[in-house]
């Protein structure tokens, strides 16, 4: 998530776009009326203790106003009008702006931060990023049930002032506050829909710029602008309209026939549409994202080749990383590590520091280290004679198309067979990984916040995005040591061998490729912000001209 990124769904990634206008008369009311029409993957939850996604917390994001909130991915005050840090950095007091309220007109006060946080922390909760708040002080304790909520470091001692106490410093504190799943809660709302919670639009109140004014699962959601939003005044656009397109090729027929505002350059359309850009038609944004994606394992399969750590490497070195980019995808940077460019170690780069781990182990030979897994487990050493469970993200031609590329390589180069398996949405998907119905999944992970520490703890036992059930006792070990270290050197190269592990040694994952954006905008379009962190789109300060 942003982004979020989250399990990120192959559509989110390679055809993200926002929507406005169809036909004349529907330029018309865009303008007129502050319209903007997106495309996102099926909502899972709005509950933001519940969510795990890009795509929810894209909706939260718009709909609920952290403390804090990131702006062209720095972080400025959101319901908190000013925080202070205590000389050890171990203490943030934050304070809220005056006359805060929900879209009901009831006010919203440092309680409901607290009242979520602790939802979060509530191992009954069930909630993915519980994690984020173990370094508060008896956070984890809380978690495991070995002491009362009462001695967990977060206080409001009155409605405006939330002050929270961590065990050691944080140095990216500030961008877990302004994650999504820090968002506000109203207990009095919870309690009243329980399990229902945040799976319509009827179970919300919201504190964000916008409010969600229609659902309708597996076609589309819009929002309003909230008028009791702190800073409404502020706010362009009178409604977004996300729906629901499975297929790039209808997005992009939409797009140049001036139906939509914003598509994402991908595979054959990529070319027509930087012409577009010459021709002075829309403009264009081209950056590297802080994504990745990746063939994931279960290792709590019933299917034991996966228990193997030569057949993982096998299946990942066998992947052809160029080809996948180049000749399918058409854009995007080949992955040979977990980490993208850009995110940092305190002032370090971290990928300019640390080669990617597998371009080391790429000469070995995938179908030798197969059979010698095969062996190890006491198998018959014909690759051919065994199958293994692929995971779609989606039903779309795009997912298919990447996924028979991926069949086919691990066929023609090891000799095994690979079954694919069709999720109905993104929505699906989620909810199969989160059951562990697979062997492999075709996954993805967006930064959560700059620090290496967000892709590399995902495969934690405590953390709720961690679906294969990967445990090693070394990254454990050193994942922890890491917690109480200042010196950013330090932490580099404790970062770099656990990346090692995580996908050379002990596998967890085969990466397949990082992110690339190229987002084509019309030019009325004016502050669509595409966040490294979070959800897919900030809109609060998204306007038509």
């Amino acid at each position: 998530m942003k982004k979020k990124i989250i399990m990120l769904a192959f559509l989110v990634s390679v055809v993200s776009f926002a929507l406005a206008a169809c036909g004349d008369s529907s330029k018309k009311e865009t303008k007129d009326k502050k319209t903007l029409r997106l495309v996102t993957g099926a909502v899972k939850t709005l509950d933001s203790v519940k969510g795990s996604d890009e795509v929810s917390f894209n909706i939260i994001q718009n709909t609920q106003e952290n403390l804090l909130i990131f702006k062209d991915n720095k972080i400025i005050p959101g319901a908190a009008e000013s925080y202070t840090v205590s000389g050890d950095k171990k203490t943030y007091t934050f304070k809220l702006r005056k006359n805060l309220k929900w879209s009901d007109g009831k006010a919203l006060t440092s309680k409901d931060y607290k009242y979520a946080w602790m939802r979060l922390l509530n191992s009954k909760s069930g909630a993915p990023y519980s994690f984020f708040l173990f370094g508060v002080v008896n956070g984890e304790k809380y978690f495991k049930n070995e002491v009362p909520a009462s001695e967990v470091g977060i206080e409001t001692p009155d409605d405006s002032t939330i002050i929270v106490k961590l065990s050691e410093p944080i140095s990216y504190f500030t961008q877990i506050v302004a994650f999504p799943a820090l968002a506000p809660q109203r207990e009095d709302v919870v309690n009243r829909y329980g399990s229902k919670y945040g799976s319509n639009l009827n179970t919300q109140v919201y504190s964000g710029p916008f409010m969600v004014s229609e659902w309708q699962k597996g076609g589309k959601i819009e929002l309003v602008r909230n008028p009791n939003y702190w800073n409404a005044k502020e706010v362009k656009l009178d409604k977004v309209k996300f729906t629901e397109i499975k297929e790039s090729n209808t997005a992009y027929k939409m797009f140049v026939s001036n139906q939509l505002d914003v598509i994402a350059g991908a595979g054959e359309y990529l070319k027509p549409l930087k012409d577009g850009v010459k021709e002075g038609k829309w403009n264009e944004i081209n950056e590297v994202g802080s994504s990745v994606f990746y063939t994931l394992y279960n290792l709590d399969s019933s299917n034991k080749l996966l228990k193997n750590k030569n057949i993982r490497l096998a299946l990942s070195i066998a992947i052809n990383r160029e080809g996948l980019t180049e000749k399918v995808m058409r854009r995007n940077i080949p992955a040979y590590g977990l980490v993208p460019e850009g995110i940092q170690v305190g002032n370090i780069n971290y990928r300019s520091e640390v080669s990617e781990p597998l371009k080391e182990v790429m000469n070995e030979d995938p179908k030798n280290l197969f059979i010698k897994g095969l062996k190890e487990l006491g198998l018959d050493p014909d690759p051919s004679k065994y199958e293994i469970n692929y995971l779609l993200q989606n039903s779309d031609a795009v997912s298919k198309m990447q996924g028979e590329y991926m069949q086919n390589t691990w066929k023609q180069v090891i000799g095994v067979n690979v079954k694919l398996v069709t999720s109905a949405d993104f929505s699906d998907f989620l909810s199969k990984v989160d059951k562990g119905e697979f062997d492999m999944s075709s996954s993805g992970w967006g930064a959560d916040y700059n620090d290496p520490m967000t892709f590399l703890d995902l495969f934690t036992p405590e953390n709720g995005s961690n679906y294969g059930k990967y445990n090693d006792e070394r990254v454990n070990e050193l994942l922890s040591k890491i917690k109480t270290m200042t010196d950013d050197n330090e932490k580099l190269k404790i970062y770099k061998e656990v990346e090692r592990i995580e996908v050379v040694d002990n596998p967890a994952v085969a990466p397949n490729y990082f992110k690339e954006i190229y987002s084509f905008q019309k030019k009325y379009v004016k502050g669509l912000e595409l966040p490294r962190f979070g959800g897919t789109y900030q809109l609060r300060w998204t306007s038509i001209s």
